[in-house]
């Protein structure tokens, strides 16, 4: 499986919430909590990727200062190097990248860098678990055509 299958299958589609890095962090914190989602892509004024911002962003960012935090912009917080992965990436290269890197959402961009979707660590075991339920009732399929 590709992450283009997994784009498919998404209830939200390949769509990505995004954000202003000069956005406010309590701006971002409501924006995660209403799209119910771990992360958002901060893109400049062109749709360029400047970075990545998730919960565990803001939770960190409040133990080290929750005064400080609640007036912080999103580029104070966010991780700017992004790392992404392209709609042709094999799910098994998204759960390499994932676990070396310890991250659990992968912005999608296509070959001229543009952000194109998104893929959580969720869609990854989704997508596991839907090839291995293939996979049984493939081999199910075998075994009983073979009696």
């Amino acid at each position: 499986m590709i992450v283009k299958t997994i784009l498919k299958t998404k209830a939200r589609g390949a769509g990505v919430v995004t954000i202003s890095p000069q956005a406010s962090i309590a701006e971002a914190a409501r924006l995660l909590a209403s799209h119910r989602i771990g992360a958002v892509i901060a893109v400049t004024a062109n749709n360029a990727i400047a970075g990545i911002l998730s919960e565990r962003d803001i939770v960190r960012g409040l133990a080290q200062s929750d005064a400080a935090c609640t007036s912080a912009k999103v580029a104070d917080l966010m991780t700017a190097n992004v790392q992404t992965c392209h709609e042709d990436d094999s799910v098994a290269l998204l759960m390499k990248t994932m676990t070396d890197r310890r991250i659990r959402h992968l912005p999608v961009v296509d070959g001229g860098g543009r952000l194109t979707g998104m893929v959580t660590i969720g869609d990854v075991v989704k997508s596991r678990l839907d090839e291995m339920d293939m996979e049984v009732d493939n081999l199910r399929n075998y075994v009983s055509a073979s009696h």
